[in-house]
């Protein structure tokens, strides 16, 4: 695949993630993945049986959730990307009970791509902000 069939892939995987929260349908994620796929991000298990128990967590504390995509770089068989997700605390999370906070977080990921499908993702995200946002940890200074 070319860089850019990689990045629009990509880009299916996070409207995916935006339709499962509206609908509760996984399968334009599911699409997208290879059968071996991995996820090497904190707090979720690398399986995709750990992605399909993080998403509907997500979904329950974040029912408004929303992806979006934003400076992406392609080369050879791998995408990096930013993105930042928004979302109303209205369910609960990590033991954390509704707040009803906005929360807005950035993330960064790194997919691999193999065959057409993401065979490996690797991502960080601000939790300590999205924590400080809910008002469970402090803010510094």
């Amino acid at each position: 695949m070319s860089t850019e069939e990689n990045k629009e892939l990509v880009r299916r995987f996070n409207e995916g993630i935006n339709e499962y929260i509206r609908t509760g349908n996984l399968d334009p994620v599911l699409d997208t993945l290879h059968p071996d796929v991995t996820f090497d991000v904190a707090g979720m298990p690398p399986t995709l049986e750990g992605m399909k128990q993080v998403l509907p967590a997500f979904r329950t504390a974040f029912p408004d959730l929303h992806l979006t995509v934003g400076e992406m770089i392609a080369h050879e068989d791998k995408v990096a990307y930013r993105s930042t997700w928004t979302g109303t605390h209205q369910g609960e999370l990590m033991g954390i009970a509704a707040t009803g906070n906005r929360v807005t977080a950035t993330e960064t990921h790194l997919e691999l791509i193999a065959n057409g499908k993401i065979l490996k993702h690797t991502g960080d995200w601000d939790q300590l902000g999205m924590l400080q946002q809910l008002g469970v940890v402090p803010s510094m200074g």
